[in-house]
Formats: C-alpha cells, structure tokens, sequence
C-alpha cells in the first residue's frame, strides 16, 4: 500500500553470476527535484541509462547517489593483466635498446609494476556487459529500490503524524480566531467611546458619528476572508498529508499561502488576542513548512 513517503532513504543490495559479484548502493535526501548522482563502473553506459530509467520509475524527489562495485572472482588471484598495454611498453624497451646502442630495456617485473599493467578487478566493460549479467544487476538495483522505498516510507509515516498534529493545532487556533474575531467589534466601539470621552471630557459624544466610526475601523478589521481562506487551506492540507501520492511541492506551496493569510489576520488585529492568535498560526506554519521540506 503506498503512503507518504520522506525524501531521506536508503537501500542495498548484492548479486552474483558465473563468478563475478556485484554489490549496488542508493541513498537519497532532501532535493526540489530529481537529482540522480551514478557511481559505475567504467564502461557502464548501458548499465547507467537503464539504472536511471529505473529510479526515475520509482522516485518523484530528491538527491539521489547510488554506486556499483562489481568484482570478477574468475581469476583465483584477483588479478587482470592488461596485455596490450604490456606489449606496447615491451616494444618501446625494445626500440630504445637499438637506437641507444646498449640494453636500457625494463626488465618483466619492471614492466608489470608499471600503473595499468596489472588491476586487482577486471574492467567492467570486459566481464559484466553481456545482457543476461546486467539483467541479473538490474534485478539487485529493483530490490535496493525497493529498500530505499521502504526506508522513505517509514519516515514518512512519521511525518505524517508530526503533520497531522500541527495541522490540527492549527484548526484549533483558526476557531479561536474566529471566536475572536465575532466580540471584536463590541471591543472597537468599547474601546472608542473610552477614548473619545477622554478626549472630550464634558462634551456630548455624538453616537452618528461613533457608528460610522466604529462600522470604518470594525470593516478594517474583518477577517472573515481571511479566516474561511485559512480553513480552506488546512482542510486541503489535511488532504494531502492523508494522500498516497507525491505531494512534497504541494504541501510547501501550501504553507507559503497559508502564512500569507496569517500575516494579514495580525495587520488586521483590532485586539491582542487576534495578535497573539496570528503569532501562533505562524510559529505553527513556520513547523509545518520545516517537516514539509522532508516530503517526497
């Protein structure tokens, strides 16, 4: 069953074929993308378009670095001779002895000490290229993939969970609001009048003039749009966090929008208790984008 998955996993996994082992690694972390970072061995190019078709099959997200180490236990010691390259380095000793006139020729120990003469692992492109051994690599490379999956989905259930706590602490703080938001203009006049009977001392107020006041800083502060836009928001949220589908640029898109509307409720406050509500919501948001990140 698919879930949501965290872009932090890894897998491995080995193989074997007519004496030769192969042992592949994947790792991935956070990326805005698909990154795919390959380690093979030389002569691989077949081997690298085919792995990449196959973790681009299987991950949406993130900075992906797998590596590939095969070894060729055919020859009891390990050991591969580069033939051509000892002959040409044997013909050269050769041809400086006769222009030289004298013996300055490298002797066979010499030679084969020589860098490239003598590897500990056969080349890749001479031992694992026949079709059916890079099959039986592509099946070790499914079953890594595999692991890694496994690893990321195991994050994201837990993700998930974190997700879902700060989705609801948000919904609790966007009723409050609300709450807050219907007593603010009984809060407005109450404090108008206050200030205007300071200011006027003995002097009639003139409640035509305290209503018109009091309907222009009370449309001010109305945050009813800005309350439905929020609960709007984290119903989606809640959506997508319960989602089986990649939804890591959703989640971050999401969070942008809904510190907007958080910011706008605290320019709007007519009240401390709307103030410390709009704080709240962006600690929270600020948490929820920090976990998001993490999401495939």
């Amino acid at each position: 069953m698919n879930m949501l998955s965290s872009m932090t996993g890894f897998g491995a996994e080995s193989g074997e074929r007519d004496g030769q082992s192969w042992n592949f690694e994947i790792k991935s972390v956070n990326g805005r993308g698909l990154d795919i970072r390959l380690h093979l061995p030389q002569g691989s190019f077949a081997l690298e378009v085919a792995i990449r078709a196959e973790i681009k099959a299987q991950l949406s997200r993130g900075n992906v670095q797998a590596s590939l180490s095969v070894r060729d236990q055919r020859d009891r010691l390990g050991l591969a001779l580069n033939t051509p390259l000892l002959t040409a380095l044997a013909r050269r000793a050769r041809l400086l002895d006769r222009q030289s006139g004298r013996s300055v020729g490298s002797a066979g120990v010499e030679l084969i000490s020589m860098k490239g003469v003598i590897s500990g692992d056969k080349p890749a492109s001479d031992s694992i290229m026949d079709e059916a051994t890079i099959e039986d690599i592509l099946t070790t490379v499914r079953s890594a993939l595999e692991k890694l999956k496994e690893a990321r989905q195991s994050e994201g259930a837990a993700l998930k969970t974190v997700l879902q706590r700060i989705v609801s602490d948000m919904g609790d703080i966007v009723v409050q609001a609300q709450s807050t938001a219907d007593i603010q203009p009984a809060q407005i006049k109450s404090r108008l009048e206050t200030r205007l009977s300071e200011l006027l001392s003995d002097q009639q107020l003139n409640d035509d003039r305290l209503e018109q006041e009091v309907a222009l800083l009370v449309t001010k502060a109305d945050v009813t749009e800005e309350l439905d836009r929020l609960s709007a928001h984290l119903e989606e949220a809640g959506q997508l966090v319960a989602s089986d589908k990649p939804v890591g640029r959703k989640l971050d898109f999401l969070s942008q929008e809904l510190l907007r509307e958080a910011n706008t409720l605290g320019s709007k406050s007519a009240s401390l208790e709307m103030t410390r509500h709009s704080l709240s919501l962006k600690s929270l948001i600020d948490q929820f984008k920090e976990q998001a990140a993490n999401v495939e």
